[in-house]
């Protein structure tokens, strides 16, 4: 099985969407642990946080960007 163009940017605007999260999550969790904890599994909690913080505006703009390029690379694969 080969990955062609289009899985490859779907997989990547994947994990830049994930790496952005997990470093929002991170930061939360150096001021209170229950806050990383939500932003982990609530859905859109990330939001929430991310708008208090600006830290948090940052990295939004590169989940914002990976769910960007998911949806590219979903539309080249299908």
């Amino acid at each position: 099985m080969s990955l062609t163009f289009g899985s490859f940017v779907l997989l990547s605007g994947l994990a830049l969407a994930f790496a952005a999260q997990v470093g929002i999550a991170l930061h939360a969790f150096t001021g209170n642990p229950v806050k990383g904890l939500l932003c982990l599994f609530v859905p859109l909690y990330i939001y929430v946080y991310a708008r208090r913080h600006k830290v948090g505006v940052w990295m939004m703009r590169f989940w914002y960007l990976g769910i960007a390029i998911f949806l590219v690379g979903a539309t080249l694969v299908s």
